[in-house]
């Protein structure tokens, strides 16, 4: 029995033809348009489905707050997520009133969700393993 070692176990193992998955070579049932271990895009239908496209664009956000590679994607991360801070700064700053409850509410959510992604995607960015150097001794 051939066994991946990102495999679930927990998931049935199925004989015949397999869609492997890129991000984590997982094998899926053909026809299938998401992995059913790390929850990649397989298929062009989950990235422009009308509701499927959320799934694919949520699993390149957590791609990129887990396991940012470059600098350039903390950045990008910073740039989205700084703004969507700042609305909600704005949001708290201009309808601080009781009448005006959810809209403290919304700026609340967008201001947490905005600082916890930046300061998680940096801290994995910072904590990083260094990367392996190549020796041609």
């Amino acid at each position: 029995m051939n066994t991946n070692s990102h495999q679930n176990p927990d998931l049935p193992q199925e004989g015949g033809e397999q869609e492997l998955c890129a991000q984590c070579m997982t094998g899926n049932p053909p026809g299938s348009h998401f992995c059913r271990l790390c929850g990649a895009p397989l298929s062009s239908y989950a990235a422009t489905g009308p509701f499927e496209s959320l799934f694919a664009e949520g699993h390149l956000y957590r791609r990129a707050a887990e396991h940012p590679r470059r600098l350039v994607v903390v950045l990008g991360i910073w740039l989205i997520f700084g703004i969507m801070g700042s609305v909600g700064v704005m949001l708290l700053a201009t309808s601080w009133e009781p009448a005006n409850l959810p809209g403290v509410l919304t700026g609340i959510g967008m201001l947490v969700i905005s600082v916890v992604l930046i300061a998680k995607t940096t801290r994995n960015y910072l904590n990083r393993p260094p990367p392996k150097s190549e020796d041609n001794d």
